[in-house]
């Protein structure tokens, strides 16, 4: 509605997956690094901790695609943890295109996984398990991932696995020492600071074709005080702010829009 006032070509703060988007800000960052440096150097698991709305799956998105341009790796999503452990495997199994002619029985499962994780070595292929809103996984679901690990340790499959969750999954894997202490990267991501907000939020209005002097620093300095650096929230205000700036015919965003922004989103909560 507001993109053709604003001279944009999409909209800025969709909470969608598009690389293009990303903004390094610093913990961020360093939660990419940490996980591109587990799968290129082909290690085994990785836990990726945050409270929600602090970009988690977005951040897994953007790895991906850094990654997958290569040739040389093969990302696996499961977004559904709450399955079965036997239907966790089933779902790994079928979508690597494992053969498996009894899908009820988990021998069978696993005897697929680990030939198609083979071949897939073979070709020089390294595959990347992600598993998003893992703090959602129970104790025999931890056993599973725990299984499969071993095959990679025995050389069977050349894949890494990333576990995405709150940080509530810290905790869970403690429980269960034989899985934690093969976790080879802890990495938490942070809010963004104050000085990261007004940057994030001028950088996605510039990707999206705009010009970022629309938003002046008091207006940032809202947006920050307003979603403590959460960027769900920040996304959720800017576009609400777009909105109030493209109603009221205005040539740019100002602290008053952001709170006006606020009071809505507010009242729809409400």
């Amino acid at each position: 509605m507001y993109l053709q006032h604003w001279n944009l070509q999409r909209r800025p703060f969709d909470d969608g997956t598009i690389p293009e988007f990303y903004f390094p800000g610093s913990s961020h960052q360093a939660s990419l690094l940490k996980l591109r440096y587990l799968i290129e150097q082909q290690k085994g698991l990785a836990v990726l901790a945050g409270e929600h709305g602090l970009g988690k799956t977005y951040l897994t998105h953007v790895l991906e695609s850094e990654l997958v341009s290569t040739g040389k790796f093969r990302f696996q999503r499961l977004v559904f943890p709450q399955l079965s452990p036997l239907g966790i495997l089933s779902y790994l199994a079928r979508r690597l295109g494992a053969s498996v002619e009894n899908t009820e029985s988990d021998a069978a499962l696993l005897a697929g996984l680990e030939e198609k994780l083979s071949e897939l070595r073979e070709s020089g292929t390294h595959v990347v398990f992600l598993i998003d809103d893992a703090h959602l996984l129970e104790m025999p679901h931890l056993h599973l991932l725990r299984l499969l690990l071993n095959l990679r340790e025995e050389g069977i499959g050349d894949f890494s696995m990333i576990l995405s969750g709150r940080t509530e999954l810290l905790a869970r894997l403690s429980q269960l020492a034989s899985l934690n202490q093969r976790v080879e990267v802890r990495t938490t991501i942070e809010p963004l600071v104050p000085d990261e907000v007004f940057n994030y939020a001028r950088h996605r209005i510039q990707i999206a074709g705009g010009d970022p002097s629309i938003l002046n620093e008091m207006a940032a300095e809202t947006v920050w005080e307003l979603s403590q650096g959460i960027p769900r929230r920040i996304n959720q205000l800017c576009d609400l702010a777009l909105l109030v700036g493209y109603v009221d015919q205005q040539q740019a965003i100002h602290a008053v829009d952001v709170e006006a922004a606020a009071e809505e989103l507010m009242s729809v909560a409400a």
